[in-house]
């Protein structure tokens, strides 16, 4: 086996590989995976315990090494629900095509059986989606450990426009993606750039991520300040999004000839249709934290799309208007 991988591997993928090994009947240590997959061995540790809760007994463990009692419970898992399996691999090949397609081929008799065509179902071309370069990936890989462990971490985090700004003991939260573009949210009470405790990092500007036991200081101890970021968290719509702003309704009239667009998707996670207009127009609705949530999709749809309320931000896309016909 080589000890060695060209690429970071997501928490996800690693587990794929690691169960499809198994499934091969493999001894795998704890030691050899964390080299194989340039991880801590408590990475691999928490795998194998992910792996435990669903395999049980069938997950024996002898020292540092792990074997499957009985080796055809891949296939087993594949045929127990073939639906969700193919949608997980489906997924699997929007990841990481490369993977998908070895994967695919060393279980060619299986797929066949299952009627899974061995073709790559996602295939983004030209897409607007913010590329990750190599170091950004451990970054990442790092990360997803950190919070699926409850750790603690230190950053550092520079931006072309300020200087490196150190984050010490914060609350790593979740990975998002939001408009293109790849962020952690994390809770902090270091304010050196903003006062708010809740912040929205983007990913590719963290240059070093270090685990420290030290619990943070300054939050509260019913561990409210986490609860309320996690709550926000499920409602997040935008970057624009901020959890320290109360809410309030956008209403826009939308005309017949693109208000299918509107009826079969949500462009805003709190969008609703209020009403259908005689003339085949429809009125939508937006709980938003900050103008620019909704102001970027109202100036994309234009002349299509026009604010009814609240006034504030008709005259602000009045004024966007005017000064980009001036060529300002």
């Amino acid at each position: 086996m080589t000890l060695s991988i060209n690429y970071p591997m997501g928490k996800n993928i690693r587990l794929l590989s690691i169960l499809e090994r198994l499934s091969k009947g493999a001894k795998l240590s704890v030691k050899e995976q964390a080299l194989y997959f340039d991880v801590s061995a408590k990475s691999i540790q928490n795998d194998f315990q992910i792996l435990n809760e669903y395999f049980g007994e069938k997950l024996v463990k002898k020292g540092d090494s792990y074997t499957l009692l009985n080796v055809d419970s891949f296939s087993k898992i594949f045929n127990s629900n073939p639906q969700s399996i193919k949608r997980f691999l489906h997924l699997v090949s929007m990841v990481d095509a490369t993977f998908y397609e070895t994967f695919m081929e060393e279980h060619k008799e299986l797929f066949e059986a299952l009627n899974f065509s061995n073709t790559t179902v996602y295939q983004i071309e030209n897409s607007p989606y913010e590329k990750l370069k190599a170091e950004n990936k451990k970054i990442l890989g790092e990360l997803e450990e950190a919070i699926s462990s409850h750790h603690y971490i230190n950053l550092t985090y520079t931006h072309l426009a300020i200087e490196s700004i150190s984050y010490a003991h914060v609350i790593p939260l979740k990975i998002l993606y939001l408009k293109e573009n790849w962020y952690l949210a994390v809770l902090t009470t270091n304010n050196e750039d903003h006062t708010s405790i809740f912040k929205k990092l983007r990913i590719n500007f963290i240059t070093k991520v270090q685990k420290t036991k030290l619990e943070p200081r300054n939050f509260h101890k019913d561990n409210s300040d986490k609860i309320e970021a996690q709550r926000f968290l499920k409602n997040i719509q935008s970057p624009y999004s901020s959890m320290e702003s109360a809410t309030y309704e956008v209403k826009l009239r939308v005309s017949v000839e693109v208000a299918r667009f509107f009826k079969s998707k949500h462009y805003l996670k709190s969008q609703r249709i209020l009403k259908e207009f005689d003339d085949g127009d429809i009125l939508v609705s937006y709980q938003i934290t900050h103008e620019m949530e909704v102001i970027p999709l109202v100036q994309q749809w234009i002349p299509h799309l026009e604010v009814l309320e609240p006034m504030h931000i008709r005259e602000k896309i009045f004024k966007n208007m005017k000064t980009f016909m001036k060529g300002v």
